[in-house]
C-alpha cells in the first residue's frame, strides 16, 4: 500500500478527475442497447433505471439523528430521486430483490481504485453525461434544509482489490460558476475497514449544516487544498454539487486491478427544516404521484463509532 505524501488537495484532484473521466465514459447497457429511457422496463430479474424520476418524500420517519424530519429512497416505490451511480461505463439497473429489504440498485463489471457512489448536480460539468445528473435533495442547498445527516446502506456484493486502509467516506463538493473547477471539498472518515465488508452494512455521517464551526471529524479545504474556515462551513453548504459515498480514505492509493460490484439502497437524509414537497423534475420528466415512505430496515451489522 503506498501512502501519499502531500496536502489534502491530492485527493480532491483524484476524485475530481475520477468523476471527470468517468462521466465521459459511454454508457454500455445490458439490454437498453446503451440508450437511456424515460420509464423503468421490467427485462427478466432487473429493471432498468430511467433518468426521469424524481419525486421527493417528505414525512416523519425513524430516524438514525434522532431528527425532526428525513427522506430515505428505498427504491421499492418507483422513485430514483439521487441517480446514485458509480460508473457510467456499466449497466446501471434496479434489482427486484437482495436489498435491504426489496429493490436496489446494482452496478457492476466496473474497474477503479475508488469504488464511489454518487449524486450529482446539473452544475457539475454541465454537458458532459448529463443524464447521470439531477437536482435532488442530496445535493443543492443543505444549510437551508438544515440536514443534520446522511446515511447509507451499502453493499460490496464483489471485491476486485481489497487494501487494509480502505475506510467508507462521504465527500462533499461545491463548483465554481464554470462547474469545472472546486470551490470547497469537504470528507467525513469512517473507521477502517480491515477487510471487506460482508453483507450489507449502515454507514451513518454527522453533517450539522447550520453548525457555527466545522465539526468534528470533518476535513474542509478549498479548492486549492488549503484550509476552509469556521465562517465559511454553512455558506459552503448553501450549494452542494456533488455527494458520494466511497470505499477509500483521504491521502492514500489503491490498484486498481480487477471489477468491482456494488449494491446502494435506503438513502437517508436527516433535517430540520421541512422544505416544500414539490418534486425537483428534469424538463422532460413525467409527473408521477408521490409514494409512501417507509422506515429503514435493520441491517446485520454497522461500524461501530462515526468518528475518526
Amino acid at each position: 500500500m503506498l501512502h501519499l505524501a502531500g496536502r489534502q488537495s491530492n485527493m480532491k484532484k483524484l476524485l475530481t478527475a475520477f468523476f471527470s473521466i468517468a462521466l465521459c465514459g459511454t454508457v454500455l447497457g445490458a439490454g437498453d442497447d446503451g440508450k437511456i429511457s424515460s420509464d423503468a422496463t421490467v427485462n427478466g430479474r432487473v429493471k432498468v433505471i430511467g433518468t426521469d424520476r424524481s419525486s421527493l418524500i417528505f414525512a416523519p420517519d425513524p430516524r438514525i439523528f434522532g431528527r425532526s424530519d428525513s427522506f430515505i429512497e428505498t427504491y421499492d416505490d418507483g422513485t430514483d430521486v439521487g441517480l446514485w451511480h458509480c460508473s457510467v461505463g456499466a449497466p446501471r439497473i434496479i434489482e427486484n430483490s437482495g436489498g435491504n429489504p426489496g429493490l436496489y440498485v446494482q452496478q457492476g463489471g466496473f474497474s477503479t481504485s475508488i469504488p464511489t457512489w454518487a449524486s450529482i448536480s446539473t452544475r457539475f460539468q454541465p454537458g458532459v453525461n448529463n443524464q447521470y445528473k439531477i437536482d435532488s435533495i442530496y445535493t443543492g442547498d443543505w444549510t437551508s434544509l438544515g440536514v443534520t445527516g446522511i446515511a447509507a446502506d451499502l453493499n460490496v456484493i464483489h471485491v476486485a482489490t481489497w487494501a487494509t486502509d480502505r475506510a467508507v467516506t462521504l465527500e462533499l463538493l461545491q463548483m465554481d460558476e464554470t462547474g469545472f473547477n472546486v470551490n470547497f471539498d469537504a470528507t467525513y472518515t469512517l473507521p477502517d475497514l480491515p477487510d471487506p465488508p460482508v453483507g450489507w452494512q449502515t454507514y451513518a455521517f454527522p453533517v450539522d449544516a447550520n453548525s457555527p464551526v466545522i465539526p468534528q471529524g470533518w476535513v474542509f479545504t478549498h479548492g486549492d487544498g488549503t484550509p476552509g474556515t469556521d465562517a465559511e462551513w454553512s455558506p459552503f453548504l448553501h450549494r452542494i454539487d456533488l455527494t458520494s459515498i466511497g470505499f477509500y480514505k483521504p491521502g492514500f492509493a489503491y490498484p486498481s486491478l480487477g471489477t468491482w460490484t456494488l449494491g446502494i439502497d435506503n438513502i437517508e437524509i436527516d433535517f430540520q427544516s421541512t422544505p416544500s414537497p414539490t418534486p425537483t423534475t428534469t424538463p422532460s420528466a413525467t409527473p408521477r404521484p408521490t409514494p409512501v415512505a417507509r422506515p429503514r430496515p435493520t441491517p446485520p451489522s454497522r461500524p461501530s463509532s462515526l468518528s475518526r
